[in-house]
């Protein structure tokens, strides 16, 4: 990203901080005495509460770094600061969604790792939270895995398929026009089988079908051209259970909190069509804020830090385009996903 571009959406983010922060109440009309706008600690926790440094201290100095074209700092880690000293208030979230915005945007481009290369492709591991590219519904987020794996591997890569931001795994990038061409179709006439993980609330059946037609969600502002009368398509998502656990913590109206690892194959492509179906059998997937549960939701961020959505594409298998081989390419872990099943050991239900 050019240094000019960064300095206009920062100049973008700090109106926006300034109005979120007047909206929730947060901004002072008394300007501190002088001697606690030298202070020198972190975020002036000393003399300053954090809603003043930011009005006083961070939003004036930030402002004259960008109108008098002074270098930008580093990286920034307001959100971390947010939260230890607001804690998790509910009124402060779009104060807390703005300071999110300004630390990514400042964020070092993550490495992604590679799960397979040759000559023609290109397979990464996508982390959660990361867009693929560039997209008019997150207009403030400045990093993608498009321009991370560009980078990485030193040569244009091409897009061949997508994964939402919130869902991590296996992403395939062609490394020729004529790569992509060939991927693509491979794509659309439905001849590349995907699996999906994801954690789900209660105890789901051994294995089921899914078939259940979905109306083409659109967005208002990327598919603003798009019709909206469009009958629902057909839908079809297999699946496996391959855990169940069940957890000593109550979630109204229930004593104990239940949920299932599944292994998801969907026989077709409709968007969000995984969490839309887990949402129709109701056992939606644990961090889905839109089709999800906000009770489970909230007890996994607060018992077991686990922030985000519970969906991973966790394979792909392909016939490669070039050889003609049968080539399936799955991870070998999923820190997010490892991280709380190990967590859930004790927990775990035996069959």
């Amino acid at each position: 990203m050019s240094d000019f571009v960064k300095r206009k959406l920062s100049h973008k983010l700090l109106t926006k901080l300034t109005n979120a922060m007047q909206h929730a109440g947060l901004w002072h009309k008394q300007t501190p005495a002088a001697g606690a706008l030298l202070s020198q600690a972190p975020f002036c926790v000393d003399t300053l509460q954090f809603e003043q440094w930011l009005q006083f201290v961070f939003l004036p100095r930030m402002n004259s770094i960008i109108t008098q074209d002074l270098p930008l700092p580093g990286t920034m880690a307001l959100l971390p600061m947010a939260e230890q000293s607001w804690g998790d208030r509910v009124d402060l979230s779009a104060v807390l969604t703005v300071l999110s915005q300004i630390d990514d945007l400042y964020a070092p481009m993550p490495t992604l790792p590679v799960l397979y290369q040759d000559d023609y492709l290109v397979a990464v591991h996508k982390p959660a939270g990361l867009l693929v590219h560039r997209s008019v519904i997150d207009k403030y987020e400045t990093r993608f895995a498009m321009q991370a794996v560009r980078d990485q591997i030193g040569q244009p890569v091409y897009t061949v398929h997508r994964l939402d931001k919130p869902t991590s795994g296996v992403l395939l990038f062609a490394l020729s026009q004529e790569a992509a061409r060939r991927l693509t179709e491979q794509f659309t006439q439905g001849a590349i089988n995907k699996t999906y993980r994801a954690i789900v609330r209660g105890f789901t059946p051994d294995a089921g079908r899914i078939d259940y037609a979905l109306k083409e969600k659109l967005d208002k502002i990327a598919d603003k051209q798009a019709k909206t009368d469009k009958p629902a398509q057909s839908a079809v998502t297999d699946y496996k259970t391959l855990q169940r656990f069940e957890l000593p913590f109550a979630v109204r109206p229930y004593q104990t909190a239940r949920y299932s690892l599944l292994e998801l194959y969907p026989q077709t492509g409709r968007k969000h069509q995984i969490r839309r179906h887990m949402a129709h059998i109701r056992h939606p997937i644990v961090g889905d804020v839109n089709h999800g549960d906000g009770k489970h939701n909230a007890l996994l961020r607060r018992e077991f830090s686990f922030n985000g959505l519970g969906l991973c594409a966790w394979s792909m298998s392909l016939i490669h385009p070039f050889t003609q081989q049968a080539l399936t390419i799955t991870l070998e872990q999923e820190p997010r996903f490892d991280a709380l099943l190990t967590r859930w050991h004790d927990y775990q239900i035996k069959e």
